[in-house]
């Protein structure tokens, strides 16, 4: 641009001077331009640094952070470091161990109060170790003679590591003196697999080590190997496959059509990788789901929980198991379950209302109780709070006047907390951890409204996801399963599993119980024996006792 003097410019005349002003404004109006966008690229920037930061505090906290959903109590919880120092973090010098109650003698006799060792070694076999002194010592000792007062008694643990014992079998043959070619054989127990070493113990070992223990196979061949048995790693896996496919995928069935006469099932599922799919080798394993389904203790007699793995996350698995069921599903969500509700007339979904509560808990812990006092998370934590602590005092009410009371009571305050909603949504940037909180419950409000209409459903999800945490546990473990087959066994034996725990069953004896009870009825016509082994029944029940049923 040319730059004039104050003497050219005085010399100018009207009209230049009109051009001059002209392009200055010009020159102005497109400055202005460019700071206007260079400041909306800024707070967009500032914007996305706010998401990201947002972001990265709750990635933090999912990963480092407590997982509790309670907000009051951030601190105190362990660090990352002390994870691995389990041992020094929990061990107290200053507390001593529990004792038994001395023994009292008066007069000859003792009182023993029952201690909480007492309680905790009550139920275990028990071995007796006397401890006298000899003839000789005691005439030593009392030349006099002796009376014997009641023993003072003291238990200590021992443990006994695995024992291998080879049964063998000898199996007594018969022939008639008349040589006749008459010959009989005594009989004799049936075989799990034709001519192979495993039994119904070995069997429900693996079972139980993997599927209960969270111990991979390899892990179980490692710990046989030092005890001197030698055992290869797929011939255990082709045991356990073949078991469930022959004997325990029975009961497994027989519980899939129990599970229909609850009105209620809670639903969910989770990810796991699998290598090879119908005999098809897949390089990094694909990506699978195993599905849970579990009624509502309210709602049946007995608890049941059941996996069912399937390649993909498709309607068309829900569709397929909850086939025959007619009721309410409860999820958290997933659309999938809202297209099979509006497939049939005879299903009805329900949402979780844990799951709304929960990104604006998460918030909370990310930014601490202090800053986040007076923020939207905070407020709409204590609504959900309180409509879901309104509904926990209806618990020992029955199913028609909870009914009553939700519509009495909450009815009002779900109402109330939706319409606060919808405001708070148009205050907010839609994309960040709040909008994206308040639209999903804003999305979900037709199904987190179903609770209020039916006094059998809860407000949560929280059966389901109890259930499947077994198997997340696992997976920590094995990573990924080898084939689909496996999955599918694997399915069927978390399922037996954690039904057994539900029903107050040891799993090892009941797993061991099964393989030693369906194979003797392979050749029968029908069905019937297995209602003698479901885990609530009385034979079972007598037989395979959990000890964690006392506490």
């Amino acid at each position: 641009m040319m730059q004039l003097t104050d003497e050219q410019l005085n010399n100018l005349n009207k009209e230049a001077l009109v051009i001059i002003a002209s392009s200055l404004q010009s020159q102005l109006g497109f400055m202005q331009e460019q700071l206007d966008t260079a400041n909306a690229q800024l707070a967009d920037t500032n914007r996305q640094i706010e998401l990201l930061t947002e972001q990265i505090r709750i990635m933090n906290q999912r990963q480092f952070g407590k997982k509790s959903e309670a907000s009051s109590e951030i601190e105190g919880q362990m660090s990352l470091f002390d994870s691995f120092n389990e041992v020094d973090a929990t061990a107290d010098s200053s507390t001593p161990e529990p004792e038994i109650t001395e023994v009292i003698i008066s007069s000859y006799k003792r009182s023993k109060t029952k201690g909480k060792r007492d309680i905790d070694l009550d139920g275990l076999p028990a071995r007796i170790i006397e401890h006298k002194l000899s003839d000789e010592e005691l005439a030593e000792k009392f030349p006099n003679g002796y009376k014997e007062l009641p023993a003072e008694i003291y238990k200590r643990l021992q443990i006994i590591p695995e024992t291998f014992i080879v049964d063998e079998h000898h199996v007594h043959v018969y022939a008639s003196k008349d040589n006749d070619g008459t010959i009989i054989r005594a009989p004799r127990s049936v075989d799990l697999f034709k001519n192979s070493i495993a039994t119904p113990s070995l069997v429900a070992s693996l079972i139980n080590g993997k599927y209960v223990n969270a111990l991979p196979i390899d892990r179980q061949k490692k710990a046989f190997k030092d005890n001197g048995i030698n055992l290869e790693t797929n011939t255990m896996c082709n045991w356990i496959i073949n078991a469930t496919e022959r004997y325990l995928s029975l009961v497994y069935d027989r519980m899939h059509e129990l599970i229909y006469d609850s009105k209620v099932i809670h639903a969910d599922e989770t990810p796991v990788k699998v290598m090879q799919i119908d005999k098809t080798k897949i390089k990094n394993g694909k990506k699978t789901y195993m599905w849970v389904y579990r009624n509502n203790p309210h709602c049946s007699e007995h608890p049941i929980v059941l996996y069912d793995w399937q390649p993909s996350r498709r309607t068309d698995h829900p569709r397929e198991f909850l086939k025959d069921f007619s009721g309410t599903v409860v999820t958290d969500g997933y659309q999938v379950y809202h297209k099979l509700g509006k497939e049939r007339h005879d299903l009805q979904i329900a949402g979780c209302w844990i799951h709304a509560r929960r990104p604006f808990a998460e918030f909370i812990k990310s930014v601490g109780t202090e800053a986040a006092k007076g923020s939207i998370a905070a407020e709409a934590y204590s609504m959900i709070t309180e409509i879901m602590h309104i509904d926990n005092s209806f618990d020992d009410l029955t199913n028609r006047d909870r009914k009553k009371q939700r519509q009495l009571v909450l009815k009002e305050k779900v109402d109330a907390y939706f319409e606060w909603a919808k405001l708070k949504y148009t205050q907010v940037t839609h994309n960040s951890t709040i909008g994206r909180a308040l639209a999903y419950s804003l999305n979900q409000e037709e199904y987190l409204r179903t609770f209020l209409n039916d006094g059998k459903v809860p407000m949560d999800n929280n059966y389901a996801e109890q259930a499947i945490r077994p198997f997340t546990i696992a997976r920590k473990n094995f990573v990924l399963i080898d084939s689909s087959k496996g999955a599918t066994a694997s399915a069927m034996l978390f399922s037996l599993a954690e039904t057994a725990k539900a029903n107050g069953l040891n799993t090892y004896q009941y797993f061991e119980l099964l393989l030693t009870e369906i194979p003797k009825h392979m050749e029968d016509k029908n069905t019937n024996f297995l209602n003698d082994l479901m885990p609530w029944s009385k034979p079972v029940q007598q037989k395979c006792p959990s000890k964690y049923k006392k506490s």
